[in-house]
């Protein structure tokens, strides 16, 4: 093992979940004394697969632009360790407090004693803040727009119940109590169930994030009860029919609901998230035998997909795009479009839907056209591709589904027609 050998301890490198199918933090890890550690984050993270267990640094990948930049980060992170040490006395090599400032100097950090404790919500203001303002070290793993907004909703309606319920709240006071109490809270402000859940899980990020970076000691928050509460939304598919509709539908006399209707057509047609088929261009069609597909990275997986361009694609670039593809919009624009497209389109079947706001479920049938979203493109392709008998393996590799499990509860599939399906099989014939 590539480690370094310091007079009282040992320095090395690991993942903090080397076996996680995502980015995962790499963790400082100093031994010293008998069963003492120091671990901290350095600030990087890193797949498994590209990680070098041995040599405890990023493998020679061709992909990883900054490979050479993260090594010798770590590298300057072990050598400035241990010349520390050497210049320590053998009983404060034994404090934790003493290495902390070491790799806190190491790394930047404000390492003032007298300074008072850096408190949560001031913890998660920085944080979002320097994500936000990209101010973050480039090689750790920056969060998406959407990502951060939703982390400043939280820390707003922590705020309010800090002010509201004079809570005083800190790292030390998160626990059972304070779970319960924020819950009971954003309950009496009449928040969905999914969306309390919504909070709880940033605020469990926030926590794993400030404990990562060594700022948080108060593991309360991993209680098995502290967690996400949620419910199943009503999640809709459109039927080959209602999207054949949407697809002959004339909106010449309204563009913009035009462009919303092609670009959500482009989302099904091709199986992605809205981050990745809103947005598709020229520069992202390529020829290989011949043939025309879409090369899209996708932005959650990080993965490179290759899809065949649909006849009816190519439609709708020649008839309205002068062969090319529909330019980007916001999101929010083509949730509003959608609905109204799909009204015109007659998809107005009634969907009962179920949701607890404040504690209370509710019960309302709504017409299908509302419910259609950004979102309602990929969970129709997949749905009505698995009805077509196309391989799930398949389906799987266009749409970024990593599991079966995952892929099956994604997809909107009533008992009879899966026994359908089930009944076309060389089993039954």
């Amino acid at each position: 093992m590539n480690t370094i050998q310091s007079t009282s301890g040992t320095v090395k490198f690991r993942l903090k979940q080397s076996n996680s199918i995502k980015e995962t933090p790499i963790i400082f890890d100093y031994s010293y004394g008998r069963g003492n550690r120091l671990k901290y984050s350095t600030g990087f993270k890193t797949f498994p697969k590209n990680w070098d267990s041995r040599n405890q640094r990023i493998r020679a990948v061709s992909t990883i632009n900054n490979r050479e930049e993260i090594n010798n980060r770590l590298k300057e992170i072990e050598l400035k360790f241990v010349k520390a040490l050497s210049k320590i006395t053998e009983e404060e090599k034994q404090n934790k407090d003493v290495l902390k400032t070491i790799y806190d100097k190491i790394k930047g950090r404000r390492t003032n004693t007298h300074e008072a404790k850096i408190k949560f919500i001031k913890y998660a203001d920085d944080f979002t803040e320097a994500h936000d303002k990209n101010l973050i070290n480039a090689a750790s793993m920056k969060l998406s727009p959407g990502t951060i907004r939703s982390y400043k909703q939280t820390i707003k309606q922590i705020k309010n119940f800090d002010k509201e319920k004079n809570y005083q709240l800190d790292f030390d006071k998160i626990d059972m109590a304070f779970y319960y109490a924020f819950v009971n809270f954003l309950e009496e402000k009449g928040f969905s169930l999914n969306t309390v859940g919504k909070h709880i899980k940033n605020v469990i990020a926030l926590l794993n994030r400030a404990t990562e970076d060594g700022v948080n000691t108060n593991l309360k928050y991993k209680h098995r009860d502290f967690k996400r509460v949620s419910e199943e939304s009503t999640s809709i598919y459109l039927t080959a029919k209602e999207i054949d509709d949407l697809y002959k539908l004339d909106l010449s006399f309204n563009k913009d609901w035009e462009r919303a209707r092609d670009i959500f057509l482009i989302g099904y047609y091709t199986g992605q998230r809205v981050s990745d088929y809103n947005g598709l261009s020229k520069k992202n069609i390529k020829v290989f035998d011949k043939k025309k597909v879409f090369e899209i990275h996708q932005k959650k997986t990080k993965k490179t997909v290759f899809i065949p361009i649909h006849p009816k694609i190519k439609d709708i670039m020649n008839l309205r795009y002068k062969g090319s593809l529909p330019t980007k919009l916001p999101d929010q624009q083509i949730n509003e479009y959608i609905k109204k497209v799909g009204r015109k389109a007659k998809i107005k079947e009634g969907i009962t839907t179920k949701i607890t706001i404040g504690g209370t479920i509710k019960e309302e049938t709504i017409p299908k056209h509302d419910l259609i979203g950004t979102h309602t493109a990929r969970r129709s392709f997949c749905t009505n591709a698995y009805l077509s008998k196309m391989p799930v393996i398949d389906i799987m590799a266009l749409s970024g589904h990593t599991t079966e499990k995952e892929f099956y509860n994604y997809i909107k599939v009533t008992p009879q027609e899966r026994a359908v399906k089930i009944a076309d099989s060389a089993f039954f014939k």
